[in-house]
């Protein structure tokens, strides 16, 4: 097992092999990123990747020209989630101040990639280019907060697979979400859960309002102190 430590804008390429005639011979780009207002934990294991045209190593100065490979996508309307515990409409105004760019299905799409594992399974083959601050992603789409949705991997093990597979999905517009009737769907599934939200805010200032709330955790603190403590005694 390799085991690196990624440095921010740290360039590797590895060979995709074993996957197609249409793919195989060409290069999976991984770019070590960071998100200034993320956590250092999460950004541990931030990634973008790109993909080569053909089957030539890219040179370091050429990797601009290169396309990043999507591999994410959400309805625009999943920028309200998650939350920051404030009410759904003070978040919808803070949120709503931000410029996004939805596609026709009003999805948004992401490139940053979460490895979490990442020093686990790294490929042995990875040829490290150098480190250079790429040009990023035009209109991509960044989670507003470090829980928000992206795509995740446990550790590196298929992910030239997974990238392909994303490559073919979004890049290459096959996705089977990718139409009318599926965004749809998205979009109803989405607005659900923004009424549930509304809802639980509406039942959450009513029980304020009639000193519920304040009584429900009243009892809670109660119960805990009931508890009976059956322990050793302290050496």
């Amino acid at each position: 097992m390799v085991r690196l430590k990624f440095k921010e804008n740290d360039i590797y390429a590895l060979e995709i092999k074993n996957i197609n005639e249409k793919y195989d011979g060409r290069y999976i780009i991984i770019i070590k990123c960071t998100l200034s207002e993320w956590s250092n934990r999460e950004n541990n294991s931030l990634f973008r990747f790109k993909i080569t045209k053909d089957k030539k190593m890219p040179k370091l100065e050429e990797l601009d020209d290169l396309e990043y490979i999507i591999t994410y996508f959400q309805h625009e309307l999943e920028k309200y989630f998650p939350g920051e515990g404030v009410p759904f409409e003070e978040l919808r105004k803070k949120r709503d101040k931000f410029k996004i760019y939805p596609d026709e299905y009003g999805y948004l799409y992401t490139c940053i990639s979460e490895i979490y594992f990442y020093n686990k399974n790294v490929p042995k083959d990875l040829i490290y280019i150098g480190n250079k601050k790429l040009k990023l992603p035009k209109h991509e789409y960044i989670p507003f907060t470090e829980y928000g949705y992206k795509y995740q991997a446990n550790n590196w093990e298929n992910i030239v697979e997974n990238l392909i597979q994303k490559y073919e999905d979004f890049n290459l517009r096959k996705s089977e979400w990718l139409n009318e009737e599926a965004a749809e769907k998205v979009k109803n599934r989405c607005l659900r859960d923004i009424r549930d939200t509304i809802e639980c805010d509406n039942l959450c200032n009513y029980l304020k309002e009639k000193g519920i709330l304040d009584k429900l955790f009243e009892d809670e603190e109660e119960i805990e102190d009931s508890l009976t403590y059956v322990g050793g005694e302290d050496e």
